[in-house]
């Protein structure tokens, strides 16, 4: 033992970021945050029996969040409220930190994304995608974070942010199928 840390390959961007998900084409990523500069990606999906518009009021309503989505809490808009719009920023606590996110990408009823800096050097953009279906609508979520600091504790973060995205989808449909 040389006494220096063994890079972890498995954290490596170009080999396992994707982790065998392949980024929707249909979100377009702010520059920085493109997927394929991700030491994290995560992506979540699910139909829905229920239309874009209807989905598209939940996702827009934030503060409403904490009401039906558990790992969300003390949210506030700090620009451009009381719905999120296209210049909008935001405040939540999630998994235990507080962001304070900017809308970046904002088309009603298919896309909206947006992006923050995180912990220690660490910053991240989530997107929603949502595609029209004969039933309803399929729902993509997908989140992708950079910073060095993930090369360290990157495995452990892209499972939480898929467990906490599976419920917010989950939930989500719930809330959207009693309208």
């Amino acid at each position: 033992m040389t006494g220096r840390l063994k890079p972890r390959v498995d954290m490596l961007p170009s080999q396992t970021s994707f982790a065998g998900f392949i980024p929707n084409p249909g979100i377009d990523w702010p520059k920085d945050h493109e997927p394929a500069l991700a030491r994290v990606f995560a992506q979540n999906t699910i139909n829905i029996a229920a239309p874009p518009e209807v989905v598209w009021k939940q996702l827009v309503d934030c503060m409403r969040w904490p009401n039906w989505y558990s790992f969300c809490s003390d949210v506030s808009i700090l620009r451009d409220g009381p719905l999120l719009g296209p210049t909008s920023q935001f405040r939540f606590k999630t998994l235990g930190f507080y962001f304070e996110p900017e809308i970046v990408r904002y088309e009603p009823f298919r896309l909206l994304v947006w992006s923050a800096k995180g912990p220690a050097g660490t910053s991240g953009a989530h997107a929603w995608y949502i595609e029209p279906t004969s039933s309803g609508c399929h729902l993509v979520t997908e989140e992708s974070q950079r910073g060095l600091l993930l090369s360290i504790i990157g495995h452990r973060t892209r499972k939480r942010l898929l467990t906490a995205h599976d419920e917010w989808l989950r939930a989500l449909k719930v809330l959207a199928e009693k309208s």
